[in-house]
């Protein structure tokens, strides 16, 4: 499936590194070329990996596990350190990150086998940590809230990092978490001035709205702490 869409945050698709060949337009009026018509279009792309839990081993991130139901991210943040993590699919870490999303479908079927495993010793998992868990797709796919049923369930901890007003969605499944101190939000606020938003962040929710959604988190008495830079 695929939307239109408007602005993008990179402005360019360049080659994969990976790659041994590439694919270049050098004269856009060449009439050997046929018109790139997705270059506006977001397509979803449906994976099955066999894991979504993964260990995080990077001393500087504070995190054990992560978990992430989308790859590739329509917010588009024009400084995402993700980007790169795109090649590995093949991708490009211009707009292909944006306009080619990687969807796990099955994502809260593989995070229950893996809290159903004798093996596996609780520990906070952190959605997302590459992407964000509630990109725009989110809305109609639920797969972020499916998780947080699964969490519900096994009265499991799970950390969330976003910067999409949608969270509030799942406002019910949040506060029944945080009853037990199961749960904490960080809302992620780069600056308030709306028009560097709009350039810097293009698909995110506004400063507005994550503003009014970090109120109401707190006000439901869900943990909920600001990254800023």
């Amino acid at each position: 499936m695929s939307k239109k869409f408007g602005k993008r945050g990179s402005e360019v698709n360049p080659n994969n590194r990976f790659s041994k060949y590439a694919y270049e337009r050098t004269h856009e009026e060449g009439l050997d070329l046929p018109p790139d018509e997705d270059a506006g279009r977001t397509e979803y792309v449906d994976v099955f990996p066999k894991t979504v839990v993964n260990k995080v081993t990077s001393p500087d991130v504070g995190m054990d596990f992560s978990l992430n139901p989308y790859q590739g991210c329509e917010h588009g943040c024009v400084y995402c350190y993700a980007r790169n993590s795109h090649e590995y699919w093949g991708y490009s870490a211009g707009t292909d990150f944006e306009r080619k999303v990687l969807v796990k479908k099955n994502a809260a079927d593989l995070l229950r086998k893996k809290l159903d495993s004798p093996r596996w010793i609780p520990k906070a998992i952190a959605l997302s940590g590459n992407t964000d868990c509630y990109q725009p797709i989110e809305r109609k796919l639920q797969i972020t809230r499916s998780l947080l049923e699964v969490f519900r369930e096994y009265r499991h901890p799970v950390g969330m990092i976003t910067k999409n007003a949608l969270v509030l969605r799942d406002l019910d499944i949040l506060k029944d978490l945080a009853s037990d101190g199961l749960v904490k939000v960080n809302l992620s606020i780069t600056t308030l001035d709306e028009d560097l938003r709009r350039h810097m962040e293009p698909r995110t929710a506004t400063i507005k709205q994550r503003l009014n959604a970090l109120e109401k988190l707190v006000e439901a008495g869900v943990p909920t702490g600001v990254m800023m830079a």
